[in-house]
């Protein structure tokens, strides 16, 4: 017999005897596996139901310290959409010599079947071990029988000889954490820097305390005139900073729009290694600015060394230089010769994959073995320009001064005293224009002699979008014109990407479809392949029903079906700062013909309207003359991000253009 519980006994259940949950592995309730929906969060797919890390080190006389990492989960899961979380993947790094290894690894899925609490071992086929890349493996524990209802309890431990490595102890997960404890306990020989980020408080108890490990090593003893091995005992004494984290409740931290990476709000610990002493031996300090990373990275043979083979440009140099051209051909023809000729393979890195010579011969290559070449041609061709270490949106902020802090390397050239930003690996893209991936705040310019400096990513030109509409409002609400867009900069990045793949006809199709009673008629691309110019997209139209007639009167709105007709903020408070990508502007003029017989009442009113500190501007005008009725908006971001604090502002702002936006006009018989 099945057996069936209400939500509300289920919910009881768990309330009370909450206190009394055991979060031994394999100690899980039956009112665990009961639990239909989160209590808290109802939508939620999944739920880890208790987190539990601890690091200590362990001492060898071989090799000294190493980091031990035990980790358990238990995760609930709801829904289908939770299956994923049934998977627990655990990074690795590696390096020539040595890698971190997953051991001791245990686990089990709960299942309630006709009653009864069923257990599923898990077993050493679904632990599956992954190379990545030269510095990262990965270890993914596939938990047997997971569906709807299961209850996963997982526990393994990482062993890691780079022992200034410790992952970040995330607290926060696109599902809600109900309890979870932490504890780091770090000998005092090595001292590290503790890092905060994201908006849920997170209070740490640090404390110290004395520690004693016992080893064995071979001595040797004489006896005579010969000499035995035989194993000792010795002891290390220390104290050890300890670290404690204990918290329940953690909420879902969940993707919205308008962010950035919502890993950069995600609660969460790091510790940064900044310096180790041991006991009669030198003081070594390991915190690093960026200037010292970008040196680092520079004076590596797969990007400094790469960036030093004159004689591979010079050859390259000699197919592009012609008599009769100005720098600025040149220059050109040497962007536009990298972002043709070689194709990114969708790999980051600021380190060379494959090596310029071998990715001119293949043709292909990692982001830095495209904006490294560029940088190369460009200075060899006499140009001032540097490479520009990046961390990417998908790479986040970082939180200190990391190799890791960088992904992705694009080229700066300076020019008329300004720095412009080159960026070969996307083929539709415009000389001095960044994709939105490389748009992430800060960058960091490095020279050849090892300088380097902080230089902002985000562009100041505003990226326009410009629509023109011409055509005759019949009195039946036919409506026929012609409509010219034009698309600058990053905007006609993003519809360069958009329509790449789509012929005219197709084009039309998706228009007719997203638009009832629109008919689309000869469509023209121009500049589609231009992509210094704007891209521009001209049609002939027409649509009905685009007035209401009350009585002896005509309604319209002016823009018909384009511009914002619902606000895209509705949420009454935001804790994350909204990101446009970039600067952006719209202007929409409507030069209209109204119908036969008939003259304007009334129209909107102009408005104008501005964000704090200038960082939004609307405006909004009619003018009607000779039978005409021109109306125009503007609209311009002028920051790629507004602060959170100033959302109710931008709510407000959106929510009156909105409305302007669906004002009517009115028209009486004449």
């Amino acid at each position: 017999m099945k057996l069936k519980l209400s939500i509300s006994f289920i919910l009881f259940v768990i309330v009370a005897t909450a206190q009394e949950i055991n979060y031994k592995l394999g100690k899980v309730s039956e009112a665990e596996i009961l639990q239909e929906e989160h209590p808290i969060e109802k939508e939620a797919e999944a739920a880890i139901l208790y987190k539990k890390e601890r690091v200590e080190y362990e001492f060898t006389p071989n090799k000294g310290f190493k980091s031990v990492r035990y980790c358990h989960y238990r995760i609930k899961i709801y829904n289908k959409d939770g299956l994923d979380w049934g998977t627990i993947e655990v990074p690795l790094y590696k390096s020539n010599n040595e890698e971190e290894t997953v051991y001791e690894v245990k686990g089990y899925s709960y299942n309630l079947m006709d009653g009864k609490i069923e257990e599923t071992k898990l077993k050493k086929d679904g632990i599956l071990k992954e190379n990545v890349n030269k510095y990262r493996n990965k270890v993914s524990i596939v938990m047997p029988a997971v569906k709807e209802g299961t209850v996963i309890d997982v526990e393994y431990k990482v062993g890691s000889e780079f022992i200034g490595n410790l992952d970040t102890f995330v607290m926060q997960y696109g599902i809600p954490l109900d309890k979870v404890e932490i504890k780091v306990e770090i000998p005092e020989y090595f001292v590290f820097k503790r890092h905060g980020k994201g908006y849920h408080p997170i209070n740490v108890r640090q404390t110290k305390e004395n520690r004693k490990i016992p080893y064995s090593y071979k001595s040797g003893n004489d006896v005579g005139f010969s000499a035995r091995n035989q194993r000792s005992t010795g002891y290390l004494e220390f104290f050890e900073n300890k670290y404690v984290i204990e918290t329940s409740n953690i909420p879902s931290l969940r993707n919205t729009d308008y962010t950035d990476n919502i890993d950069n709000y995600r609660s969460a610990i790091k510790f940064e290694l900044a310096s180790v002493q041991f006991p009669d031996s030198p003081y070594k300090n390991y915190s690093l600015s960026w200037a010292d990373v970008a040196k680092t990275i520079y004076k590596s043979s797969d990007f400094g060394g790469e960036l030093s083979k004159k004689r591979l440009f010079e050859e390259v140099l000699l197919n592009l230089k012609g008599e009769g051209k100005d720098d600025n051909q040149l220059m050109l023809e040497i962007f536009d010769y990298v972002k043709n000729e070689i194709t990114w393979n969708g790999y980051y890195g600021y380190y060379c994959e494959n090596g310029l010579k071998n990715t001119l011969k293949e043709k292909t290559g990692n982001v830095a073995d495209i904006n490294l070449l560029l940088v190369g041609l460009l200075k060899e061709a006499g140009f001032k320009v540097d490479p520009v270490l990046v961390s990417t949106k998908s790479n986040g902020l970082p939180l200190y001064p990391t190799n890791d802090g960088f992904n992705y390397v694009i080229a700066g050239l300076s020019l008329d005293g300004k720095l412009i930003y080159l960026d070969a690996t996307e083929k539709l893209n415009g000389f001095g224009l960044l994709p939105s991936r490389a748009m992430n705040w800060y960058g960091r310019l490095v020279k050849e002699d090892l300088t380097s400096k902080e230089v902002s990513l985000v562009p100041k030109k505003l990226a326009k979008e410009v629509t023109f509409l011409q055509a005759k409002l019949s009195v039946n609400g036919l409506l026929e014109g012609k409509i010219r867009n034009q698309y600058f900069d990053n905007t006609a990045l993003y519809y360069r990407k958009k329509y790449k793949d789509s012929d005219v006809v197709e084009v039309m199709e998706e228009m007719e479809e997203n638009n009832t009673d629109f008919s689309v008629d000869n469509l023209k691309f121009n500049n589609k392949n231009k992509y210094n110019k704007a891209l521009v997209k001209s049609f002939e139209f027409s649509k009905e029903n685009q007035l209401e007639t009350i009585g002896d009167k005509l309604f319209f709105k002016p823009f018909f079906f384009m511009g914002l007709t619902q606000n895209p903020f509705i949420e009454e408070s935001r804790e994350y700062p909204v990101d446009f990508v970039y600067p952006n502007s719209k202007k929409i003029t409507v030069l209209l013909d109204i119908p036969e017989g008939y003259t304007v009442e009334s129209v909107p009113e102009n408005v104008a309207l501005a964000l704090p500190d200038q960082m939004g501007l609307f405006s909004y005008t009619t003018e009607f003359a000779n039978g005409k009725l021109k109306c125009q908006i503007q609209q311009n971001i002028n920051v790629h991000m507004v602060p959170a604090q100033l959302y109710p502002s931008l709510k407000e702002f959106y929510g009156t253009m909105v409305q302007k936006q669906l004002e009517q006009v009115v028209l009486v018989k004449a």
